[in-house]
């Protein structure tokens, strides 16, 4: 996942990033978007990534997008993206079991739950940890990633958790500096 502020050069993790592995683009509205949306969804396509747009339906379809990730204020649009663009894979964030079930039911493919560990995002709040994400993974049935905290160190914690993958913003960003 981009952030603005955590992943200033965004099209250079894109390109380090493994191939298979998905890129969500959060803009949040910077005036070069398009731009820079384009030139991330040709490196999605010569990478082979998924390429999700964060909250921007609009922008997705214009560059072609795989898909897109809604906040979790925003998850009741996911039955409206889904009959709209059927093919399109659709993310939501998610904070507790109730938004899981939510992104379930209004037809996204998975939910990004965070905090699950302490994470350096200024807006996670208290970690639930792999005991309550493995709680909720069985209690939904529903595709959950794992955010927050991510890393090296902690992703074997995951490995009981149920989650269906990870998802991180600095872990990819660190990867790279030199």
């Amino acid at each position: 996942m981009s952030d603005p502020k955590r992943t200033p050069d965004v099209l250079r993790v894109a390109r380090n990033l493994p191939e298979g592995a998905a890129l969500i683009y959060r803009h949040f509205g910077a005036g070069d978007r398009g731009a820079i949306a384009g030139e991330l969804r040709q490196i999605s396509f010569a990478r082979n990534l998924q390429f999700l747009i964060g909250q921007d339906a609009d922008l997705a379809a214009q560059i072609g997008a795989d898909g897109v990730h809604l906040p979790e204020r925003e998850l009741g649009q996911g039955a409206v993206l889904r009959a709209r663009y059927p093919a399109w894979l659709l993310t939501g964030a998610a904070h507790s079991q109730n938004a899981v079930k939510q992104c379930a039911k209004n037809g996204l493919d998975a939910a990004i739950l965070s905090p699950i560990f302490t994470s350096a995002s200024k807006s996670a709040s208290q970690p639930i940890g792999t005991e309550m994400l493995a709680d909720i993974a069985k209690a939904t049935k529903f595709p959950i990633i794992a955010l927050g905290g991510i890393s090296a160190v902690t992703v074997p914690e995951l490995d009981t958790s149920g989650a269906a993958g990870i998802a991180g913003v600095s872990m990819f960003v660190s990867s790279y500096d030199t």
